[in-house]
């Protein structure tokens, strides 16, 4: 009965190796990646989420028929992969791969030098129904790294595409993450109804990554003081839910009220909190 009103989200923060090449981004699946991945796969088959979100390059294809196969009834961000020279957002559900490319490019990302630049307005008319899923008659985006640092303070202000949006889902692998929680700050200043569940790898290269992976979204004051007392950090602004430490690969997990339901008198009927069952543990 709880769920109903709820959707159960977990999100992997890995650390990752990378290799940068000229013309595409390598992972390299060592011993720790395939500690963090079959630790990851008995997560989501012991909490059974509604949406599983990992970091950008955290795609194996060792893992493919398995990811694959956890996907029925639901939604999983199995982060991404160089297709070609261009890099690509593995989407499951329901046993189905939605395979989506990644429109914006940062300078360190050798796909700059062969992805075709766009402007927000281009991206919102001609590419933003490729990101668009439902989960439970929600609609979210999925939206990878830099595409939500350049269009998603848009969509969040533009009342037809975020209306009934319960939120974006962004795995991520930028090296300046604060920068990223300025953003949702902006965000989350003009809609504070919808969710930002942003995954972020841990760098073990030197070079891109730093963790810091978090949630912004609605939150009742008092669920933020608990999960405060409870050791979940976060910071002042209002929609701020948690941040992952930095250096530890870790996941998160909680129930987030679909945000068209919340009210925020405790005196209404149709009050309800959120978010609640939140919990953050170390995968190692």
């Amino acid at each position: 009965m709880l769920k109903n009103n709820y959707l159960a989200i977990t999100s992997f923060q890995l650390k990752l190796d990378i290799i940068c090449k000229k013309d595409h981004d390598l992972l390299i699946q060592n011993e720790l990646y395939h500690s963090q991945m079959k630790k990851s796969i008995e997560i989501i088959k012991k909490l059974q989420p509604d949406i599983a979100i990992f970091p950008e390059m955290a795609f194996s294809q060792n893992y493919e028929k398995t990811i694959k196969e956890l996907s029925k009834d639901k939604l999983i961000i199995f982060g991404s992969t160089y297709v070609g020279h261009i890099n690509k957002t593995k989407i499951y559900q329901n046993c189905k791969l939605n395979e989506v490319t990644k429109r914006f490019s940062c300078g360190s990302e050798p796909m700059v030098r062969f992805l075709e630049k766009i402007d927000v307005n281009t991206f919102i008319k001609k590419y933003l129904k490729e990101h668009e899923f439902y989960i439970n008659s929600q609609k979210v985006y999925v939206l990878n790294c830099l595409e939500y640092y350049q269009v998603a303070y848009f969509i969040a202000r533009d009342y037809e595409l975020s209306k009934n949006l319960f939120g974006f889902l962004v795995p991520c692998s930028n090296s300046n993450p604060n920068v990223f929680i300025e953003e949702s700050k902006a965000i989350h200043n003009h809609n504070e109804n919808i969710y930002s569940f942003v995954c972020n790898r841990i760098k073990n290269d030197g070079k891109s990554g730093y963790g810091l992976s978090y949630i912004y979204g609605p939150i009742q004051y008092h669920e933020k003081d608990w999960l405060t007392e409870e050791g979940i950090i976060s910071d002042k602004h209002n929609c701020s839910i948690l941040k992952q430490d930095l250096s530890t690969p870790s996941y998160s997990y909680g129930l987030y009220a679909i945000s068209n339901i919340i009210s925020r008198f405790g005196r209404s009927d149709y009050y309800i909190n959120t978010p609640k069952n939140v919990t953050i543990k170390n995968i190692l």
